[in-house]
């Protein structure tokens, strides 16, 4: 089998040539030829493509073609965080591997060298940002690309550690599906964004905030599955909440704990805070062109919000809230003790010794009237930024953004088809709606940037508690939200 994959990912290889050859027909032809797998499946999500427009390899080779047909003859080295969900392995693979995902990355380093002379290169570090700041510091120039979690690299960003990606706009397709809209959009400050998510990167997809079900209890209490409310629009909060009451039960000797069965489980962090995303949200946003601290815009929605998370998380015994141990809710939801259960997408493959298929849910929305379904992508997760101490941030940007198109074209089709293969059911409406949630992401500022602690002094811990008085959580902390804002703008504008 071995030999069999180091075959194939040769096959792959030597077929990459310029973007635009007659040959690379030849190459998409040898990709849709593989063992599926070995290196990737597309069957979930390139299918329903090809119905719709043009394919994921029609539309990745037309944009190739139009990047500069040049042999950089260079090393492009990032820097990526050490020993979080395997980022070193989101931009390096030593080798072929029968690890679809590690072998999708392989293919795409690969197709670089090939087709642009670039070698990609990475270094661990455990402290991304003092790396970047002695880097800079000595002019030593090591590193092309940052991949630290959120807060580093906001923090690399305040301190003029970054580039600007709307600077070279020009050389990146930034409004293509290879890149998440969610940051462009929403971490814009004074025209300007210094890190970006994208199919380069799949940690954040790892720790993107989802809701998963059991398929078993939701046909022994004779419920149907909620894929079509979410196409109609109608998978909202109330209505999770009466699924959830009705899968409830003690196990008869009238305590209430983890041995017990529950209609809905999540961890005393993240789960928590996700209530205040998927109902709209956020603390700070842009308003007429300015950012301005918005939260208390909503007290009255986040009010309801507090109360509804009383009812559904602290009364009639309905949910069950790990607070230290995060696989407790994992193994509960495992052995059939809850219908729902919020984690992050990397939970998906992390279930594989359940026993009963389970299904992949967008977080419901506030109400039928909410436009969109919106879910955040947990801090912890990695963002890409181009270093202020390069010396050709334009060739910078081309490279990456072929990497990204490479990475679209083999590394997102293998990472859809691992998550979801290892689940015990594997149906199409699964990657239907996890489509829909990676294209509904949000980011708030005021998360990222930690600015008065908003989402966690004036939401989470309201949720935790069973807390509802918004109004005094708010007023202790939006004072110094405002002052932390005032100061972040200040900073940006001398960037």
């Amino acid at each position: 089998m071995i030999l069999s994959l180091l075959f194939i990912a040769c096959a792959f290889v030597s077929c990459a040539t310029t973007p635009g050859d007659d040959t690379a027909t030849d190459s998409k032809n040898t990709q849709n030829d593989t063992d599926t797998d070995s290196v990737t499946d597309t069957t979930d999500t390139t299918d329903a493509e090809e119905s719709k427009g043009p394919s994921r390899e029609d539309k990745a080779f037309e944009f190739l073609a139009k990047l500069p047909q040049v042999n950089y003859n260079r090393t492009m080295n990032f820097l990526v965080m050490s020993g979080f969900n395997g980022s070193l392995k989101e931009i390096f693979v030593e080798e072929a591997s029968s690890e679809p995902i590690d072998n999708a990355v392989f293919l795409r380093n690969a197709a670089m060298y090939d087709n642009y002379g670039v070698t990609v290169t990475a270094t661990e570090s455990t402290d991304i940002f003092a790396a970047v700041d002695t880097d800079i510091k000595a002019n030593a120039k090591s590193y092309d690309v940052i991949l630290g979690n959120a807060y580093t690299t906001a923090a690399l960003a305040q301190s003029g550690y970054l580039c600007n990606f709307l600077d070279l706009k020009d050389n990146m397709n930034l409004n293509e599906e290879w890149w998440d809209p969610g940051t462009l959009r929403d971490c814009e400050i004074g025209g300007k964004v210094f890190f970006m998510n994208g199919d380069i990167n799949y940690v954040d997809n790892h720790c993107t905030w989802i809701i998963m079900f059991n398929k078993k209890m939701m046909a022994d209490l004779d419920l149907e599955e909620p894929y079509q409310l979410v196409r109609d629009g109608k998978w909202t909060l109330d209505v999770m909440y009466e699924y959830a009451k009705q899968a409830a039960r003690d196990n008869g000797d009238g305590v209430y704990d983890e041995r017990d069965t529950y209609g809905f489980l999540t961890t005393n962090y993240g789960g928590l805070m996700n209530f205040l995303y998927m109902s709209d949200i956020k603390t700070i946003d842009n308003v007429g062109g300015e950012l301005r601290v918005v939260m208390g815009d909503y007290q009255e929605k986040i009010s309801d919000l507090l109360t509804y998370c009383n009812k559904l998380l602290h009364e009639e015994h309905i949910s069950w809230i790990s607070v230290d141990d995060y696989m407790q809710t994992a193994n509960m939801f495992m052995n059939n003790q809850g219908l729902f259960y919020s984690e992050v997408l990397s939970y998906v493959s992390d279930l594989s010794e359940m026993n009963n298929p389970y299904g992949v849910l967008p977080p419901p929305k506030y109400n039928e009237s909410q436009k969109e379904y919106r879910t955040h992508v947990d801090a912890a997760a990695g963002m890409i930024g181009i270093s202020s101490n390069t010396d050709d941030p334009e060739d910078v940007a081309y490279i990456l953004e072929g990497m990204a198109i490479y990475s679209y074209l083999y590394v997102t089709p293998a990472y859809y088809d691992v998550t979801l293969k290892r689940k015990k059911s594997r149906d199409a409406e699964s990657s239907e709606m996890i489509d829909i949630i990676l294209r509904t992401r949000v980011y708030d500022i005021g998360y990222i940037h930690n600015l008065g602690l908003l989402p966690s002094a004036a939401f989470k811990d309201l949720v935790f508690k069973g807390d509802t008085n918004f109004a005094s959580a708010y007023k202790s902390r939006a004072k110094i939200a405002e002052r932390e804002l005032k100061s972040l703008l200040k900073k940006y504008s001398r960037l």
